[in-house]
Order: structure tokens, then sequence, then C-alpha cells
């Protein structure tokens, strides 16, 4: 029985000394961490507190990851924001002219952590959604749209790797590129009563061939890891769902739920 007891301890011994292990393991080493991005990243409607131009949100998910890691980040993301207006060009939103995040993130040097969520704005993901409620999606026009939309994507993203693997010398930072969340289910409520189900799947589909994209790029860079996020069963129709409804400020964006989960994501991708 002693001995029963004794194994016990010594297992959630073990255990705790693993978790603390990989806690610190997240947390080395990334004393500067900036995020780059469009409007997930930003935060967008969940309120412009630190920058109204861009949606940015102390909300999103770059300042709960930070918080995790016990450090802080500058958060560079926009709204609107593609690879090449945005991410490693300039960017226009409204009037202002946005220079390119790359730009800034290593105005100071080469941080420790750079975490990258693009791609949408690059396949017109908000046409996507517009043309399925307003309109209809799916059809062949559409499908043939996105394949060039997804191999412009592939070039442009693999470019951004590269100036950030150039400036960053033979220290390359730890680059995460987010992946995206698909939005509906098959359940179907009041939010999507202006979308089929099989636009709705449609728009599914579209969604696991760009992170299909982003995921074939990323495994062409050492420094760079392609984090999957899913919201699982808290999708649109979910009584307990993650995303913003289709009449927020910021339509199947992230809430404060949603950010939380795609930090958690991030953290365990640090944690491996």
């Amino acid at each position: 029985m002693k001995k029963i007891v004794m194994c016990t301890i010594f297992a959630a011994f073990i255990m705790t000394s693993l978790l603390s292990m990989q806690k610190v393991s997240a947390a080395s080493n990334y004393d500067t961490y900036v995020a780059l991005g469009d409007s997930v990243a930003s935060g967008a409607g969940l309120g412009s507190n630190l920058n109204a131009t861009c949606d940015r949100s102390s909300s999103a998910y770059p300042s709960v990851l930070a918080a995790k890691l016990g450090t802080s980040v500058t958060n560079l993301a926009c709204s609107g924001a593609k690879v090449d207006e945005g991410i490693y060009g300039n960017q226009k939103r409204g009037s202002s002219i946005i220079a390119p995040q790359l730009n800034a993130a290593f105005a100071g040097g080469t941080p420790d952590l750079i975490t990258l969520t693009i791609g949408a704005n690059d396949v017109r993901w908000a046409n996507y959604l517009r043309d399925c409620y307003v309109f209809e999606c799916g059809s062949a026009l559409d499908k043939a749209r996105a394949v060039v939309y997804r191999a412009d994507l592939r070039y442009e993203l693999a470019k951004a790797l590269t100036i950030i693997q150039q400036r960053s010398g033979s220290t390359p930072p730890t680059v995460l590129v987010n992946g995206y969340y698909s939005p509906f289910s098959r359940t179907a409520c009041s939010a999507t009563d202006k979308i089929t189900l099989k636009e709705r799947l449609w728009v599914n589909e579209q969604k696991g061939y760009l992170n299909n994209s982003l995921r074939s790029v990323t495994r062409s860079f050492s420094f760079a890891k392609y984090v999957p996020v899913d919201f699982g069963s808290h999708k649109v129709c979910s009584l307990d769902t993650w995303l913003q409804g289709p009449n927020a400020s910021a339509p199947f964006h992230p809430n404060v739920a949603g950010q939380q989960s795609i930090a958690d994501a991030n953290y365990r991708a640090l944690s491996r």
C-alpha cells in the first residue's frame, strides 16, 4: 500500500514538474514580441483602444498571449492588411498610408517572437461572405478565382518570410503563422438564414484550402511554425459562439473568447 501511495505521489510530482517546465519553455527567450497581421490579429470589433485607424484592441490575441508569456507585445496588425499591402508594403487605410508592418517590427532590431495572421484579405475572404449572403457563392468562377488568389498568397507569404530571414541574419525570430477558423457548422440559425447549407460548407472548404496554403509555405522556413486555429463547436450558431455575429461591427471576427482561444493555440505551439 505504501508503495502505491509513494508511486502516486512521485507520478504527481513528475507531472507537476513537466507542466512547470512546459510553462517555462513557452515563456523563455521571448523578451521582444511583435504581432503582425490583419483584423483578426488587431482585434477588430472589440474596441479600438490601441489604434482606431487599424482597429487594434487590447483584447486581441497578441495581448492575451503576451500576458501568458509574461512579456509585452508590439501589435502592428491592421484591419484590411494583405501580405503585399500591409506586411512588407505600404497599406492604405482610409486617408492614411501605413508603413509596412515589417519595417516597424525590425526598427529596434530582430524581435524574439513574431506572430503572423495574414491571408484572408489576400484571397478576398470578405468578398466570399458578401456574395454568399447577398447573392450566391460557390460557382465555378468563384472556385477558379480562389485558386488564383491562393497561388498569389503563397508567393507573397514566401516573400514576406524571406524578408524576415534576410533582415534577421543568422538568427531569425520564432515566427508563428496562424491559420484561420471555419466560421460555420451544419447547424442553422437566424445568423445564417441568408446563406444555404451548401454555401456554408463551401465557405468552410475554402477556409481549409486557405489554411493548406499557409501551412505549405511555412514548412519551407525552419524558423516558422504553422499554428492551426479551430473553434470546434463554438461556431456561428453555437449558444457559446466565439465569433461576432453578422450584424456586428466586425462580422464573423473572433469575440473575446475567440481571441483567448487563438492565444491558447499559439501558447501551445510555443510549448511544443
